[in-house]
């Protein structure tokens, strides 16, 4: 071996490998201090591209989760309101039965009237519960995110209670503040605030063109001796009528629903009821509606609207809305209460699946965080060897470039 003094290669070999045992020991350190394998991407690249995927999919599963969670107590609190429709319902059915009481004298019926009356605003004080602001019946339900992965059928749809039943979506209404939209014949009515006066026997307004299944609200009051006011259709510019005047013989505010079924057929029902007070068929067009008073005094028609079919009134609906517990029947009662019965059924199977949904979520979380603790977390035993071994090495290495950098005095003594 040559004895050289500019160039020390056994120094450079030393300091190369202690650079080296320094940087892993180094890495040590900074993996036991962190707790994680991964310090900087270029430790394991596809690593951390794959921890990220599944550290995302864990929090998107806890997010899940959190949402089931709110939707059970959606359903939960939804429940609560269909059990107290249920007993509303089950005092209704005993208040039936005790009006029908031949023993009980007009002041005992008019107390009973008067409780029920309250119990029926009761029950459709129900039907307006809220959720954090989310209405607890309808016909849609909520959808429900059901995993993390937006998979198909991920979602799905609970919460559905139509308790007072459906309704169609409007395709025509009108406050009568533009008779533009009502071309007028014989005189035509006259408008005041948001109704629209027929009068004089003969004013007539027809509504814009419509045609298949609908159905057609308002609120009418007769005034006037002889006021008769008459909704119906125009076909080929005349008029066939269907009436509903003749189903209203006092002075007060009357609920009209006319459904025509788009075949020629039409029943009227007045102030909610679900049977139908007067039924016509043989029409030949149902597009051009016409509203007209046939008679003397005065038609008063407000509210005024058009959707499309006919939507679904419910049992519950009819006994909300009956007249008194006279015309009440126990059938209507009963199917009311299977209604309810129904939708608490429906309600628990549908918090049933919703929290075995979250316990797979929760599983599918545990599985997904052990994966990714193998990518990402630091065995501790196995890196404290490793830390004690670069320690050493370090040490070692120290010591020999301590060494390597005192050999170029050998070169000294040969020249003194």
């Amino acid at each position: 071996m040559s004895v050289v003094i500019n160039t020390n290669s056994a120094a450079t070999i030393a300091a190369n490998n202690l650079a080296t045992s320094s940087a892993f020991l180094q890495r040590s350190l900074n993996r036991l201090a962190s707790g994680s394998k991964i310090i900087n991407p270029q430790d394991d690249a596809a690593g951390l591209a794959v921890s990220m995927k599944l550290a995302a999919t864990a929090r998107r599963q806890n997010a899940v989760s959190a949402n089931l969670g709110n939707a059970v107590s959606y359903l939960q609190t939804q429940d609560g309101a269909l059990m107290v429709a249920g007993k509303v319902l089950s005092r209704i059915g005993e208040l039936k039965t005790l009006y029908a009481d031949p023993t009980k004298n007009s002041d005992d019926l008019a107390n009973y009237q008067a409780e029920f009356a309250e119990l029926q605003t009761q029950l459709t004080s129900l039907s307006n519960e809220k959720f954090n602001g989310v209405s607890l019946f309808g016909s849609t339900g909520l959808t429900v995110e059901m995993t993390a992965d937006g998979s198909t059928g991920s979602t799905a749809s609970v919460g559905a209670a139509a308790l007072m039943g459906t309704s169609a979506p409007s395709i025509f209404s009108d406050n009568f503040a533009n008779l533009s939209q009502w071309p007028t014949q014989m005189g035509g009515p006259t408008v005041s605030g948001n109704s629209l006066s027929l009068n004089n026997g003969g004013g007539v307004a027809t509504a814009q063109t419509f045609s298949g299944a609908l159905q057609v609200t308002f609120t009418v009051q007769l005034s006037g001796a002889g006021a008769q006011a008459q909704l119906g259709f125009l076909g080929g510019g005349v008029a066939s009528d269907l009436s509903y005047g003749g189903l209203i013989n006092d002075t007060a505010a009357h609920s009209v629903r006319v459904v025509f079924d788009g075949v020629g057929n039409a029943s009227t029902y007045l102030d909610g009821a679900a049977t139908a007070a007067q039924t016509l068929s043989g029409l030949t067009d149902n597009n051009g509606l016409v509203l007209q008073n046939t008679s003397g005094g005065t038609s008063v028609v407000s509210n005024f609207s058009v959707t499309a079919g006919a939507g679904a009134p419910s049992s519950t609906s009819t006994v909300a809305n009956a007249t008194d517990l006279g015309s009440l029947s126990l059938s209507d009662v009963t199917a009311a209460t299977q209604q309810i019965a129904t939708l608490r059924a429906n309600n628990g199977a549908q918090q049933s699946r919703l929290q075995f949904a979250d316990e797979v979520l929760r599983v599918n979380k545990a599985n997904i965080e052990a994966a990714n603790s193998r990518i990402t977390d630091v065995d501790v035993a196995e890196e404290s060897t490793s830390l004690a071994r670069y320690n050493i090495l370090v040490q070692s290495g120290t010591a020999m470039l301590t060494q390597a950098n005192q050999s170029a005095q050998m070169a000294l003594r040969l020249l003194g």
